[in-house]
């Protein structure tokens, strides 16, 4: 078993750095079509990514001659944690991390005798913490960059 995004988190993230690239930005949007040809993606496939990006406001969309998608902010303001969730949904990195249940570890039929439920939760937050402190900018262009999180929070032990 791999920890790993999927397929199609992949060509989001693909689909947006061409946006954040391409010369022009606001005023040349990229068609999906363009983006599946420019990086050998399935044009189906990428439409219906982008399609969830622009729900999720990553993405604003032109229509007619010369339409396109375009980011709707600075690369630098979308966080890796956004794209994955209009890609993927809400991050859990365990069942008992499951924030759409009413209280943590409900879900989990060893909840009472679990010795873990604590930390995984701190490692579902700090998971969350580090994809919304990485930003799409990270992702792009040549330069490596230096990505430093704070792993600590109020009222936890590290």
């Amino acid at each position: 078993m791999s920890f790993s995004l999927t397929r199609k988190t992949d060509y989001a993230l693909v689909a947006l750095a061409a946006l954040a690239q391409q010369e022009g930005g606001h005023d040349n949007p990229l068609s999906a079509r363009e983006i599946a040809e420019r990086h050998q993606l399935p044009a189906p496939l990428l439409m219906n990514i982008l399609k969830d990006l622009h729900r999720a406001e990553i993405v604003c969309s032109r229509r007619g001659a010369g339409g396109g998608y375009i980011l709707c902010k600075d690369p630098a303001e979308i966080a890796l944690l956004q794209i994955i969730e209009a890609i993927e949904g809400p991050v859990s990195v365990a069942v008992c991390c499951d924030d759409a249940e009413p209280e943590p570890c409900s879900a989990c039929v060893s909840e009472p005798a679990c010795p873990i439920a604590s930390p995984m939760q701190r490692f579902n937050e700090l998971t969350h913490k580090f994809l919304q402190h990485v930003k799409l900018i990270d992702l792009i262009g040549d330069q490596p960059t230096l990505i430093q999180v704070p792993l600590t929070r109020t009222g936890m032990n590290t």
